[in-house]
């Protein structure tokens, strides 16, 4: 009998946690299970420390070869989205993202939306490229204009490789263990944040994009970008309460939709500014003329 109740929870995520060993819970190796977690969570807070200290060193480098002064809001948006990243990725809200769809989407949403804004507000590239020799900096120059990095980088396919695993994931449920397993469940983690930071990049990004697409298709991009999260947050609120979804995919399918928009928002004004700075200061003025009344009058 304990057999089979194992076999069903295996194929039931509503299950899993009442049968499956998990994180050192009660159970055959729940001791290498809690030296695993112990050991993945402290790889993920190495990483995330990593990224931030690499960022400031090579500000520090920067500095040291004469360049011009780091502006301080770049460090920041950087250093905030590592914060970010390390808060969903490890501690109490990784270990109640394993219990709850909600919070897992929570996560999901700050680490493939709002983190990866963050980190390409920081403009990384610029910053090593202003690090590095000028030799090595041409080298790097190059390696970003070769043909698979161009490929990857157009918002077309940037944007394929966030929504199609998205939707894969969270469809119709049957995919969902998968955002627990010990091993994948990180790799889908950075997942999100490698492939998010990407479309951000080929939408958004101020780093050298020598083959940057047009405003026109990166608007686009974007548009499709919160349609494509909408159909998958709709789809899945009508899939809550069917088999083999938790009892809280109601509410992960609402945040997912309200919260996808609501950092998208965040993603157009950044696009809109951009293009405002680019352009909308030089726009022609109209010329002017006085009324018979001596007010000023544009004339259209």
């Amino acid at each position: 009998m304990p057999d089979v109740l194992h076999r069903v929870a295996l194929d039931n995520p509503l299950l899993q946690h009442a049968f499956v060993p998990h994180h050192g819970e009660a159970g055959t190796g729940s001791g290498t299970g809690d030296l695993s977690a112990v050991a993945l969570e402290t790889a993920v807070v190495l990483v995330w420390l990593g990224l931030a200290a690499g960022y400031l060193v090579a500000g520090r480098a920067a500095v040291l070869r004469g360049r011009t002064q780091w502006p301080v809001r770049r460090t920041v948006s950087w250093l905030t989205g590592i914060g970010l990243g390390l808060a969903v990725t490890a501690g109490p809200i990784s270990s109640t993202a394993a219990g709850s769809l909600t919070v897992h989407t929570a996560v999901h949403l700050v680490l493939g939306l709002l983190v990866p804004l963050l980190l390409v507000l920081g403009r990384p590239a610029t910053l090593v490229l202003r690090a590095v020799s000028a030799g090595a900096g041409r080298r790097l120059t190059g390696m970003a204009g070769s043909a698979p990095l161009r490929m990857i980088g157009h918002p077309v396919v940037a944007l394929l490789l966030t929504v199609v695993p998205m939707a894969f994931l969270y469809w119709d449920g049957t995919a969902l263990p998968l955002l627990h397993h010990p091993l994948l469940g990180p790799l889908i983690h950075v997942h999100f944040v490698a492939s998010g930071a990407l479309f951000t990049y080929a939408v958004v990004g101020l780093d050298p994009n020598p083959h940057r697409a047009s405003e026109g298709v990166r608007a686009a991009a974007i548009l499709a970008s919160i349609a494509a999260h909408g159909v998958v947050a709709k789809h899945l609120y009508s899939a809550a309460g069917r088999g083999g979804l938790p009892p809280d995919a109601e509410q992960a399918a609402q945040l997912m939709y309200y919260g996808g928009d609501a950092v998208h928002v965040l993603l157009l004004v950044v696009f809109c500014a951009h293009i405002y700075r680019r352009t909308g200061r030089h726009l022609p003025r109209l010329p002017i003329r006085h009324s018979s009344d001596g007010s000023p009058d544009r004339v259209v």
